[in-house]
């Protein structure tokens, strides 16, 4: 169990999800960059979630989440009430701008592929305005922390505390935003190539059928 392991967080590997639930294995024991979980929001009387381990666009493959997108926010601190205080005071509308330009951004790299230097001012102009959007509709569906004990470089040890928040957004506003943003875009700066015009093409197409 996590709570008696010595786990390294960041080196979670994940399984493939099936249609209903995703699946998560369990970080590994290893001997570099040592946590160690020391308490929890159950106080070690159950396992750690395992959407602590997952990435949104894994967990958003749970029936639950049908047509929602998934977001995960985390925040660190030596002061548990403090990050409660974080959890009450949450914004989601300025954490979501922000996730949401990430995941267009990656979106944009992947479907644009050897074409990404041709898009390369076209995506950080459709990034910037998905950013500046406005969401509403976020709610937060989860939250969980724990403290953990962190081996450090120099040989010493740090306790820390680690919030975690779950939430969500409908998809449809979003992927209405994103298009809106690719139609304006696409208006104030015209492709400079056929090549440049056939890649856009190409992400608008990925965007619509697959969204973020």
């Amino acid at each position: 169990m996590l709570k008696k392991a010595i786990v390294l967080i960041a080196a979670a590997v994940l399984l493939a999800s099936c249609a209903s639930q995703p699946k998560v294995e369990k970080p590994v024991v290893t001997q570099e960059g040592k946590v160690q979980v020391i308490d929890d929001q159950y106080h070690l009387s159950r396992e750690t979630p395992d959407w602590i381990f997952l990435e949104p666009a894994e967990i958003e493959k749970a029936s639950e989440y049908k047509g929602l997108y998934v977001f995960k926010g985390v925040s660190t601190g030596k002061d548990i009430n403090g990050l409660q205080l974080w959890v009450k005071n949450f914004v989601v509308s300025s954490d979501l701008a922000r996730f949401v330009s990430v995941r267009v951004q990656d979106k944009f790299v992947g479907a644009a592929a050897g074409d990404i230097d041709k898009l390369e001012t076209y995506m950080e102009d459709v990034v910037k305005s998905v950013s500046e959007a406005q969401y509403s509709g976020a709610r937060i569906v989860k939250q969980y922390w724990w403290q953990i004990r962190k081996s450090q470089a120099d040989g010493g040890i740090a306790d820390v505390y680690e919030y975690y928040v779950l939430y969500t957004v409908d998809k449809a506003q979003i992927d209405a935003a994103i298009k809106r943003s690719l139609e304006e875009n696409d208006k104030k700066v015209k492709p400079k190539s056929e090549d440049e015009q056939t890649a856009r093409d190409r992400v608008k197409k990925v965007m619509e059928s697959e969204g973020l």
